[in-house]
């Protein structure tokens, strides 16, 4: 049963994480590593990137971000897809398990 939950994201992966880390599979695969690291009350979820699509360059000096196509949410534990409107979100199976 979940009572909190925690996304990790994309561009938060990047933020963190060397260039070389910065693939669809290296992010799947940290998120679930990292998920270790919340207690089972924690919903841990990460952005489903579908696609890396290019990059957006900031002229200030911060690092080059990767741009990416997303379809919703996977729960790391899981692997349940959630949309992000819809009959199919992450919300409703919170609410369903606190209601038990």
């Amino acid at each position: 049963m979940y009572s909190t939950y925690f996304i990790q994201s994309w561009h938060d992966h990047q933020r963190v994480h060397p260039g070389n880390l910065c693939t669809i599979a290296d992010y799947n695969r940290i998120c679930e590593e990292d998920a270790r690291l919340y207690g089972s009350h924690v919903m841990v979820l990460r952005e489903n990137v579908t696609n890396i699509t290019g990059y957006h360059y900031y002229s200030n000096g911060f690092p080059i971000q990767l741009c990416a196509d997303t379809a919703g949410y996977v729960d790391v534990r899981t692997g349940k897809h959630y949309d992000l409107n819809g009959e199919n979100t992450f919300f409703k199976d919170m609410h369903k398990d606190l209601n038990k």
